[in-house]
């Protein structure tokens, strides 16, 4: 026969043990409270339950260009499309200014100073002497005065090294700490294992007065492709107007109140190159940076746009001889249209609707927000099948029928290798309000 278990006889608490039952209830409803708080406080525009995708990684393009390393990414969501050696630390020579105005940008955000403040070109920063064509420079002297804008432009239309080595010394306030301001921005943006030592790229013992005395003169700044680009795809969403390198055959820049004009390594020159390119799917380069000393040889990070609209950012190292003037510029069309080969655009083009997704759900109302794709949103498949959305957000709150911004953000079923630093939302399709909310769906 089975014994009958005891039960357990129920023991009132003595006083002692009440009074801390009763605090201990007390706290956790103060942590309730404190909680239920901060998520009236700062609860989101928008809720969206996580949902985890089912989707396998899509792999980016093995590149096979000769070259010392090589990256192709979507310039908008920041998917890897194709790479080579991607995490190999080389010289990157003047590639390096990005990084100086990236500097610059956050300045300028931190209103630390303005785009017309006018810079005294340091005497560290004089290079009128020296030979143009093997350190590229403006016509500018100790003493002279050029805004922020012009010298930034500068770098970028005819890599200019005495507007970089002039921009760090402002940035920093004092030509002795520029390497550790530039190192400084380096860390901030999690560029692990790169090094700094001037912004204008030279190596150190090519940087006249910049150079570091407690380093080896054969020293030179290196980072990897996936660096470069991370720093080239900060930058130009910080400064859109980057995209528009290409647009003018001359740069122009006031000094001491006189205007002086230039031809742009981007202009004439640049645009008769590109012409003569073999390029089938009719890419066109936009700009961004390149990059040219014996120890990192031809390097070019770009801007690449398709006949479809789509934008890429580019980046190779070690494409040539660092005299080269076309084979830089020919391996990276070469690169995208691997890309293009072997992958699928599929497109979310803006101001259209997403199929079933029409209006969105609004918290506490019975009414829906009629949205529309805010941008142009790209995923990259090696299959032409078609992706499936993921669970439609709901707004917090109804949007009032003047709002321009940005309302949700909607996930797709996809996983692929992204830029570090890449945001959820910039993985996902932006939604804007397209309308007056109604009731219908």
């Amino acid at each position: 026969m089975f014994k009958k278990k005891k039960t357990a006889q129920f023991q009132p608490v003595n006083g002692r043990n009440h009074k801390k039952a009763h605090l201990i209830w007390a706290s956790i409803a103060l942590v309730i409270a404190v909680l239920a708080a901060l998520t009236m406080v700062f609860w989101p525009n928008v809720h969206k339950t996580v949902v985890q995708t089912t989707a396998k990684t899509e792999e980016p393009v093995k590149l096979s260009v000769d070259a010392k390393s090589a990256l192709v990414v979507d310039l908008t969501t920041g998917q890897v499309l194709g790479e080579k050696n991607a995490d190999k630390q080389v010289a990157i020579a003047s590639q390096s200014k990005m990084l100086v105005a990236y500097g610059i940008l956050k300045a300028i955000d931190e209103k630390k100073m303005n785009w017309s403040d006018k810079v005294t070109i340091p005497s560290s920063a004089d290079l009128s002497s020296q030979n143009n064509s093997l350190y590229s420079h403006l016509s500018i002297k100790a003493g002279d005065k050029v805004s922020v804008r012009d010298l930034y432009w500068a770098m970028f239309t005819n890599s200019a090294n005495d507007a970089a080595f002039a921009l760090v010394t402002y940035l920093s306030g004092d030509q002795s700490k520029d390497q550790a301001t530039l190192q400084s921005l380096a860390k901030e943006l999690k560029l692990t294992g790169s090094e700094w030592y001037n912004g204008a790229g030279q190596k150190n013992g090519d940087a006249f007065d910049n150079e570091i005395s407690s380093a080896s003169s054969s020293a030179y700044n290196h980072a990897s492709a996936r660096q470069v680009a991370q720093i080239a795809m900060k930058i130009v969403q910080m400064d859109p107007s980057l995209l528009t390198l290409t647009n003018s055959a001359n740069l122009t820049y006031t000094k001491n109140k006189a205007k002086v004009s230039q031809a742009s390594d981007f202009g004439a020159s640049f645009a008769s190159m590109q012409a003569g390119l073999d390029n089938p799917n009719n890419l066109q380069l936009l700009g961004l940076k390149t990059g040219s000393t014996p120890e990192s040889g031809a390097s070019y990070t770009g801007i690449v746009k398709d006949k479809d609209g789509h934008l890429f950012l580019t980046v190779i190292n070690g494409a040539a001889d660092y005299t080269d003037k076309v084979e830089r510029f020919q391996k990276t069309i070469d690169m995208v249209g691997d890309v293009l080969d072997g992958m699928n655009a599929h497109d979310y083009k803006a101001g259209s609707t997403l199929s079933g997704v029409s209006t969105l759900a609004i918290k506490n109302e019975k009414v829906r927000a009629k949205v529309q794709v805010a941008q142009t949103t790209t995923f990259w498949t090696r299959s032409k099948k078609g992706l499936k959305l993921m669970e439609a957000p709901t707004l917090s709150k109804k949007p009032n029928g003047s709002e321009t911004s940005t309302l949700a953000h909607i996930a797709v079923n996809f996983k692929a290798k992204y830029l570090p630093g890449t945001s959820e939302e910039q993985k996902e399709i932006p939604l804007e309000l397209a309308g007056q909310p109604t009731d219908n769906e």
